[in-house]
């Protein structure tokens, strides 16, 4: 019985995790994916998936069904698990804890891992964000891409070094990319024209929210600065082929 292998995506909106492995030889693989579940469960509920526009009612509506679509793939999860089917974890790598917690999980059950990060920057997630609700797929809040962006690219260092020679950071931006970042033209282009907004806050709720979007855009700015160290594509191409064979 060949050892089941598991691998992690890992990347911001927008950062082509999907295309990617699309284009690498991982058609025996299970995708794990919340947000395949998430998605029916929208568009069932008649809410569509254009997060970023919804009032505060449909906001609300969709946490519940995020909730729902947790539960539903945490089940698939559990049972690929039981049956050491090669499978997918598709997800940003936001919280490095539960991903890291997964892995040793996998291992301990006999599974060998590796991790694909794609990277983009953060105007070609913001962009590509928006592209997606003009399509009709889904589409998250602004706030949510940077603050995901943040924390994927604060991992890369941990994933690299607990992945080690089976981690791989493919740059995924357009080669005529904009790399700036420049707070009030972000907020100008997406924060300003998304429709959706939350609940009311108070004068201490707003203050405290500045203070932590402030504190976001300086890291962001800060990360910019520390350009990740790229895999190649044909030698990360060739990692992942080795790996998988």
């Amino acid at each position: 019985m060949s050892t089941p292998q598991a691998i992690f995506m890992a990347g911001p909106a927008g950062a082509g995790k999907s295309f990617v492995s699309k284009a690498l030889p991982l058609s025996k693989f299970h995708v794990i994916n919340v947000d395949d579940d998430y998605k029916k469960l929208l568009n069932a509920a008649g809410i569509g998936t254009n997060i970023k526009d919804f009032s505060p009612d449909k906001l609300s509506q969709a946490s519940k069904l995020m909730a729902q679509a947790q539960k539903t793939t945490k089940d698939k999860y559990t049972k690929a698990l039981k049956n050491l089917h090669d499978i997918i974890i598709d997800g940003t790598g936001a919280a490095s804890n539960p991903l890291l917690k997964k892995k040793a999980e996998l291992e301990a059950l006999g599974y060998e891992t590796m991790m694909i990060m794609i990277y983009v920057s953060p105007i070609t997630s913001l962009k590509r964000n928006v592209s997606r609700g003009e399509a009709g797929d889904s589409s998250l809040m602004p706030g949510q891409v940077l603050n995901t962006w943040e924390k994927v690219n604060q991992n890369i260092e941990t994933y690299e070094q607990v992945f080690d020679d089976k981690f791989v950071l493919i740059n995924n931006d357009p080669k005529d990319v904009d790399k700036s970042f420049d707070p009030q033209e972000i907020k100008r282009r997406f924060f300003d024209t998304a429709k959706a907004k939350g609940k009311p806050k108070t004068p201490e709720e707003m203050a405290k929210k500045k203070a932590e979007v402030d504190a976001m855009n300086k890291s962001i700015q800060q990360l910019l600065k520390q350009q990740p160290k790229f895999t190649p594509k044909d030698q990360a191409i060739s990692k992942i082929k080795a790996f998988i064979k």
